[in-house]
This record gives structure tokens, C-alpha cells and sequence, in this order.
């Protein structure tokens, strides 16, 4: 047999071999790296120490949510967010506030958690839910363009970040 069909054989024989991404338990597959970034989600200016990353949101970025009325508060909590912290000296967080703001500059929507104790070096995972709205900043139709996320903490784990991230709000 000559040297290219053996090698061709070779890799046949290797990617037909059982439990090679075949769904047998067990095999897990490659997860790419970097992973692929959320669509309509750009990352903005950070400051302190406790890095904040976006993870993912339901619905997606860049969605319209219908059916919200005439008022900002028939669309509360209607997008729900996850985030992971990161401390390097880790430590007490009041809480995470997270928030919308329209096109117009003004917070629509606000979230929080309540108290969450960093560990250095871990990572933690918390979710947002946008249920407080601000009416009279945010009428409907509305356009979201940024978000902001707080921690409230000692100077070792504060943290904000902010994001371009879009979503349109309709009656």
C-alpha cells in the first residue's frame, strides 16, 4: 500500500473507532477556545478589582420583547442575566446591581442580588433579573444600548462594568 492511502487508512480507521464522538457516555467534546461571545453584547469600561463577566441572557441580546403595554412595568422581568465574578482577594459583596438603560441614557430596568461571599480565586456564578423598572425614565417603545453592573463592597471586591448590549421594548 502506498504511504498516502495508508495514511488515509489510518485516519478512516481512527475517526470510525467506537466512542470517538459517537455519543458513547463518557466522551466529552472539545469545547472551542476562546469561546464565542454572545451576539449584540460588547464589552465597555470596567474598574476594581473584581473582574464581572457576562455569561448569557434570556432572551438573547439583540431580541424585541413584545407585548410590554404602554409602561416599562409590562416588560419587568422579563430579562433575566448570569454573570461570573472573579476576586483575586476575594471577600463580602453586599450585592450586584444590575442595569438597562435606554438609548436616552436613563436606567429603565434595575436587578439585584442580595449578598454574596467572593472566595479568592473561585469563580461564582449569580443571575440578574431586570424586575425593577423605571417608568417614568423609560416609556415604551424602547431601545436598551447599555448595561451597567455594580457591586456594592469593601474597595478588595467592588467592581463595575459596563456593556453595549441591545434589546428593543414594544407594546
Amino acid at each position: 500500500m502506498r504511504p498516502l492511502n495508508l495514511a488515509l487508512g489510518l485516519a478512516f480507521a481512527i475517526l470510525a473507532a467506537p466512542g470517538c464522538g459517537d455519543g458513547t457516555p463518557g466522551v466529552t467534546p472539545p469545547v472551542p477556545s476562546p469561546t464565542p461571545g454572545p451576539r449584540d453584547v460588547v464589552v465597555g469600561p470596567h474598574t476594581g478589582p473584581t473582574q464581572i463577566t457576562f455569561l448569557a441572557a434570556e432572551p438573547a441580546p439583540g431580541s424585541t420583547i413584545t407585548g410590554c403595554g404602554a409602561s416599562a412595568a409590562g416588560c419587568s422581568g422579563r430579562v433575566r442575566m448570569r454573570f461570573r465574578l472573579l476576586s483575586a482577594s476575594g471577600g463580602p459583596v453586599l450585592d450586584a446591581i444590575g442595569f438597562l438603560h435606554a438609548t436616552n441614557k436613563l436606567a429603565c430596568y434595575r436587578g439585584s442580588t442580595g449578598p454574596i461571599d467572593l472566595q479568592a480565586g473561585v469563580a461564582s456564578d449569580l443571575e440578574i433579573v431586570f424586575d425593577q423598572p423605571d417608568t417614568a425614565a423609560c416609556g415604551i417603545p424602547a431601545s436598551i444600548a447599555n448595561m451597567k453592573v455594580v457591586l456594592s463592597a469593601p474597595i478588595e471586591t467592588d467592581g463595575l462594568q459596563e456593556w453595549a448590549i441591545q434589546y428593543e421594548l414594544r407594546p
